[in-house]
């Protein structure tokens, strides 16, 4: 079986990078790809500013407290003030420049007022209470490479360089079809042995949560000419495909025997991973194609990791593999060796530790990932494991894209 890790750098490999870019206000670029690495334009702060409300002062060697000095001015945020000569301090307050000749800010908590002037409480060194020309950033450095999805975070330090636009790759279209014949949608009325469609509106819902384009593909049966058929017209509007049902290799797993009639090319993977060991990676013209089990809960496990580097891959980026928070479990665990395991999990608290606690792990269940509050992975070597192991807890906040 393929390493988890190969498979998703396989992935990645399949999805060639979204060329077209567009300018965009950086307000309006959150959830979206960088296209371009961006410089700072300034350094910040871009002068020595006061990081308290107090005292500008020269403090040079350092000053002795019992220190008096002679208060000549007053500067408030916005305003500069003149520059300080030997014995003198000017009243400052946070973020406000500091003046020429000051080197140091003391805190208002530690000097006495006595009319004209102030007399400190305590010794004050140089660059005391003083945030520095770049403290943070310097300018010129590297604020953001290209492949950055774009969060509030780096909207606001955008917005502090004074950056009006950016470049964003355009989002990827990605169309959604499901397939099987014991499928019908949601509000239909049931047939015989059929059930209503739930992996096409989980994965709509996951890609327009991770900013992307949809199209709604709709169910087609288990026919391979007619889910090729589908396949090329789907190829003509999206940059992906996403397919669930038939990625395995039975004779009624049709996914990639759909590709190759459609004229595409398809490789199935057998991947050390449950729930999930099938998928189907290919493309059809200018399309790449990702095929996903039926089940649910395989379904999602397999788009969070193999559909979320192709993602990666069209915005132009790096895949990155999840790599999870380190939690104890809240019970002991015994299992099959063999196969990376990710398990619907919920955060229990333990006096004061938190702990996870492991729920079903059957792959038609979804009553456990609404339960849950993300997915355990439990390691491919694993068979037992005591109550307090640490293992990979992967929130569903950080893994949908």
């Amino acid at each position: 079986m393929l390493p988890l890790e190969e498979a998703i750098a396989m992935a990645a490999a399949w999805a060639a990078p979204l060329s077209s870019a567009t300018m965009v206000p950086p307000v309006d670029a959150a959830g979206r790809v960088l296209a371009h690495r961006i410089l700072a334009r300034l350094s910040a702060p871009s002068f020595d500013r006061s990081a308290m409300d107090g005292y500008a002062v020269r403090a040079g060697d350092g000053l002795r407290a019992g220190t008096r000095l002679r208060v000549v001015g007053r500067i408030a945020a916005g305003a500069r003030g003149t520059a300080l000569g030997p014995g003198e301090a000017a009243r400052i307050f946070t973020g406000a420049p500091t003046p020429p000749g000051a080197d140091a800010v003391v805190m208002q908590e530690d000097v006495r007022r006595e009319g004209g002037a102030v007399v400190l409480s305590r010794a004050v060194a140089c660059g005391a209470n003083v945030r520095p020309l770049g403290e943070d950033v310097a300018e010129g450095a590297v604020l953001a490479e290209a492949g950055t999805r774009v969060d509030p975070r780096l909207v606001a330090l955008l917005a502090s360089q004074g950056i009006g636009s950016v470049a964003v790759r355009r989002r990827p279209r990605v169309a959604v079809l499901s397939t099987g014949d014991e499928l019908v949608g949601p509000g239909e009325r049931l047939r015989a042995a059929a059930i209503h469609d739930a992996n096409r509106p989980m994965l709509l819902a996951l890609l327009r949560s991770a900013g992307c384009e949809t199209v709604d593909g709709g169910i087609e049966r288990d026919d391979p000419d007619e889910q090729a058929a589908r396949l090329g017209a789907l190829a003509r509007e999206a940059d992906l495909i996403v397919t669930s049902g038939g990625a395995s290799v039975g004779e009624a797993d049709h996914a990639a025997r759909a590709i190759l009639r459609a004229g595409g090319t398809a490789r199935t993977l057998a991947m050390a991973l449950k729930p999930g060991k099938p998928a189907v990676l290919g493309r059809v013209g200018g399309a790449c194609v990702l095929g996903l089990p039926g089940n649910p809960v395989s379904a999602l496990v397999v788009f969070l990791l193999l559909g979320r580097a192709l993602l990666s891959g069209l915005a132009g980026a790096a895949p990155q593999r999840p790599l999870g928070l380190p939690l104890p479990l809240a019970a002991p665990l015994a299992r099959k060796a063999g196969r990376t395991e990710f398990v619907p999990a919920r955060l229990v608290r333990d006096g004061a530790a938190t702990r996870v606690a492991l729920l079903s792990s059957n792959s038609a269940r979804l009553r456990p990932l609404v339960e849950a509050d993300g997915v355990a992975e439990i390691p491919a070597e694993t068979t037992r494991a005591a109550a307090g192991t640490p293992v990979a807890f992967h929130p569903f906040h950080g893994l949908l894209c």
